[in-house]
C-alpha cells in the first residue's frame, strides 16, 4: 500500500448522524468516510489521518471539506470536493472560472494576475480540466498575501454529473488535491 487510504466522498442534508471514523492503526491503514444513505457518488484516495465533513450550507448539500486535525489551524483545511448536474465544460465555466479566451483557448478566470491555461487530462476513464493558480493565503503571523499561494482548480465529469476540487493555498492543500485528482472516480449512489 502506498500509504494513501480509500474515501468515499459523502454528503446527505442530514449528516447530524454521521459518526467520525474509526481510528487507525498507523500510517499505512486504509481511513474510509462514514457512509450516510445518499453519498455524493464520488471517492478518491487520501491520506491516512485526514479527515472529511459537509462544507456549510451556502455551499449546497453535494460538498464536502477534506481536512488535516494534526495541521496548525490555520492550514487544517485542504480541499473542498463539490459535485454539479452538468457536463464538464459547462460546470467548469460555473464553478471554476475555466472560459475560452478569443483565440479558443481555454483558461482560468480564477487566481491572482493573468488568466492561467487549463489543462485537459483523463482519470479513471474520465476526462477532466485543470488549472493551478496564484491564489492568497493567511496565517496568523504574517497576515493576508494576496497571491503567496498555488490553488489547484480541476473539474472531472462522467458527461452527466461533474466534481469540482479546489484546494487551499497552502502546500499541504495543493498536495492533497492533487491526490484527489490523480485518484477521481464515480460510484453509484
Amino acid at each position: 500500500m502506498n500509504g494513501f487510504g480509500v474515501v468515499a466522498v459523502v454528503a446527505t442534508l442530514g449528516l447530524a448522524g454521521c459518526r467520525e471514523p474509526a481510528a487507525v492503526a498507523g500510517p499505512e491503514a486504509l481511513q474510509a468516510a462514514p457512509r450516510p444513505p445518499a453519498a455524493l457518488g464520488v471517492a478518491f484516495d487520501k491520506a491516512a489521518g485526514l479527515q472529511m465533513r459537509p462544507c456549510d450550507a451556502e455551499m449546497g448539500p453535494r460538498c464536502m471539506i477534506l481536512s488535516d486535525p494534526a495541521a496548525e489551524e490555520f492550514m487544517r483545511d485542504l480541499l473542498t470536493v463539490q459535485v454539479h448536474a452538468g457536463p464538464l465544460e459547462a460546470v467548469a465555466a460555473e464553478e471554476a472560472g475555466f472560459v475560452r479566451d478569443a483565440g479558443g483557448r481555454l483558461m482560468t478566470t480564477y487566481g491572482r494576475f493573468e488568466p492561467v491555461a487549463v489543462e485537459a487530462f483523463e482519470v479513471n476513464g474520465k476526462s477532466g480540466l485543470r488549472a493551478v493558480v496564484a491564489c492568497g493565503i493567511s496565517d496568523p503571523e504574517t497576515g493576508f498575501h494576496a497571491a503567496a499561494g498555488e490553488c489547484l482548480w480541476a473539474v472531472v465529469s462522467d458527461g452527466a454529473q461533474s466534481v469540482v476540487i479546489s484546494s487551499s493555498g497552502f502546500g499541504n492543500g495543493l498536495d492533497a488535491a492533487e491526490t484527489a485528482v490523480r485518484s477521481v472516480r464515480f460510484t453509484a449512489d
